[in-house]
């Protein structure tokens, strides 16, 4: 009796529910099944002078028993590797309108899901209900508002700025960059030197960080590779094809890679306590300054994100149009002039249901646990402190996570499902309630902040490894281990895209409460291990002197390349094909477009605002000491 009721308690731990469902479908019943995506020629539709092409999103309907949209339904159930096959998205030619002045978007709807019924109750006997449509002729007028006369009226004065400066400093300036005019900081010609210039080496102290910008680098090359995957998702010409990606073991190393940006995180905490443990050295911080080192990391990552943002929000809806251009990019520009607000607050990491610039999520999330890890900072001055703190807040951060799972049946990670990329990630709960958020990214944060503070501690007492590379073989294995183990932490996450019920909220729980935490920890050891030279596998390809031009691009190309992509996918006019082969040149293609763009966004926007900021908040520091000398005179 006790072996079954442990065979029952086993079975309801790793298998939290059970329903009908179908996993498989073979290729004659896949076919019977309506298309999924389907659009009319758009070029010859607007061709017509009476013609208007709607996309639309609608739902099918049975009226009358129908074994087909039951086949359909359970299929749909597998949501981790099935689309929605009940919710169809397409593209329809309306010909035969011949006053289209008095056509209101209600007659529109009624022709469309007209003709959609007709088609659906002669070839699968289902009913069609429109939940969403958008219909456009190329005699649509573009009007401008006064938000776009004030972005663009901004850019050209930003531009002008730029231009001008450049020629000041071509006549006036010198050829060595000493210079302290204005027009100095906004030269083209000093900030593009500024960028090429090479890693400064001769700072021993800064030396060892150098292969920090090889993995930065490499990092953001990934997140783009992630990303380039998402048009094809949205519309494609063989959904079958790309469900099957979901029974491929390696395909999951790119599904699970959402894991790269807890290495981003522990890098970030790194960089912010060691740089501000040397800063303290001639200028140490106190909580008077709290206020002022929160404002200077607005104005470091603002102006750059904010153009984006504007831009977004206003030029970018008039740059193209197409089938695609509504289900893109057209909730994206709606958000983000709806919530711009939220984004220069940094906020809106912990508001759902927003879908512009999806990706900026790290960067309020950043600047939050920058204020978590500067708070800590001030109230920790003593190594027995931090030996309290750290640790205790490390584990908070794993019960939060714990707690958000568990409570609200979460996911145990990001589940990367067709649907959930089709929406942009809106409607999964996962995504907006642990993963974005800083909250649940602390264990992370918290063992960047302990690398830093051990790193500053080493290089303080000279500490000699000499005698541990005498461990040939462990120290090789501190580069590649890290690296094999977590990548088995990402492909483990593939157990729950398995052809069985969900898994157990505590099987979900337990990953999610430790599978970020020990893949930040491997990788603090791989990035611990590469700046104390004792890894030299990635060490020495990580230091190689063109990374620190492309890791200066790098937050400028985290800002600019999901635009690039939906741009791009909205140009299309008839749904993606995919194969290898088309992935590999749109990923190249995207990454090449995003880091040429980033130039001119580096060189016009973020180098030349960071370097105002330096100099105002500099002088302002001075201005200050030298009131408070005069005050205690």
């Amino acid at each position: 009796m006790s072996s079954k009721m442990l065979n029952i308690f086993l079975l309801l731990f790793i298998f939290g529910e059970s329903y009908g469902v179908i996993y498989k479908l073979n290729e004659t019943d896949y076919q019977r099944m309506p298309a999924l995506f389907k659009f009319d020629n758009y070029e010859e539709c607007l061709s017509k002078p009476e013609g208007i092409y709607c996309t639309t999103k609608f739902e099918i309907i049975k009226t009358t028993p129908n074994p087909v949209y039951d086949m359909i339904v359970e299929f749909s159930k597998h949501t981790v590797k099935h689309y929605n096959h009940s919710k169809l998205f397409y593209g329809v030619c309306l010909s035969d309108n011949r006053n289209q002045t008095n056509i209101s978007t209600w007659d529109l709807k009624q022709s469309v899901e007209a003709r959609l019924n007709e088609s659906f109750w002669s070839e699968h006997r289902l009913r069609t209900k429109i939940t969403d449509i958008s219909c456009s002729n190329e005699k649509e007028d573009f009007k401008l508002d006064i938000g776009d006369a004030i972005v663009g009226i901004a850019c050209l004065i930003l531009i002008l700025l730029n231009v001008v400066a450049s020629f000041c400093d071509l006549y006036f300036g010198d050829e060595n960059n000493k210079n302290t005019e204005w027009y100095h900081y906004f030269s083209i010609r000093c900030n593009w030197r500024r960028l090429m210039e090479p890693f400064d080496e001769t700072n021993p102290r800064l030396r060892p960080l150098k292969c920090l910008n090889g993995l930065r680098s490499v990092l953001m090359c990934l997140v783009i590779l992630m990303h380039t995957s998402f048009p094809v998702f949205v519309c494609n010409d063989n959904p079958r094809y790309l469900e099957q990606w979901f029974d491929n073991i390696y395909y999951h190393l790119l599904f699970n890679a959402t894991f790269i940006m807890q290495i981003f995180i522990v890098i970030s905490g790194f960089l912010f306590i060691y740089n501000q443990q040397i800063s303290d050295e001639s200028n140490e911080i106190t909580w008077k300054n709290l206020p002022k080192r929160t404002l200077e990391r607005w104005l470091r990552l603002t102006p750059p994100y904010a153009v984006i943002l504007a831009l977004t929000s206003t030029w970018f809806r008039h740059v193209a149009s197409g089938p695609f251009w509504p289900e893109v990019a057209g909730s994206e520009i709606r958000d983000c002039r709806k919530y711009w607000w939220q984004h220069l607050l940094y906020i809106h990491n912990y508001i759902n249901n927003s879908d512009c610039l999806i990706q900026s999520w790290y960067i309020a999330a950043d600047i939050q646990l920058f204020i978590f890890g500067l708070i800590i900072y001030l109230a920790c001055r003593t190594p027995r402190s931090r030996k309290i703190v750290l640790p205790t807040f490390f584990f908070i951060g794993i019960a939060i996570v714990a707690a958000h799972t568990y409570l609200e049946n979460l996911d145990g990670t990001v589940i990367v499902t067709p649907e959930h990329i089709r929406n942009q990630f809106m409607g999964d709960p996962t995504f907006l309630k642990v993963y974005r958020r800083s909250h649940t990214n602390i264990p992370s944060y918290i063992l960047g902040m302990g690398a830093g503070y051990l790193f500053y501690y080493w290089q303080k007492i000279n500490l000699n490894l000499d005698k541990s590379k005498k461990y040939k073989m462990l120290c090789w294995m501190l580069g590649p281990l890290p690296v094999v183990l977590g990548s088995g932490i990402m492909v483990m996450a593939s157990y729950f895209y398995m052809d069985a019920p969900r898994s157990s909220v505590m099987l979900r729980t337990m990953y999610a409460a430790t599978a970020k935490p020990v893949f930040g920890l491997l990788f603090t050891v791989l990035i611990c291990a590469m700046i104390m030279k004792l890894e030299n596998v990635f060490r020495t390809i990580f230091e190689w002197d063109c990374w620190s031009i492309v890791a200066r691009l790098s937050y400028c190309a985290y800002n600019i390349h999901v635009t690039i992509i939906r741009y791009t996918a909205s140009l299309s006019t008839v749904p993606f094909q995919q194969s290898i082969m088309a992935m590999v040149q749109y990923y190249i293609f995207i990454l090449v477009v995003s880091l040429l763009l980033s130039i001119p966004l580096w060189l016009l926007v973020e180098e030349p605002m960071n370097r105002v900021w330096k100099l105002y908040l500099r002088s302002s520091s001075k201005t200050t000491q030298v009131q408070e000398k005069i005050k205690l005179k």
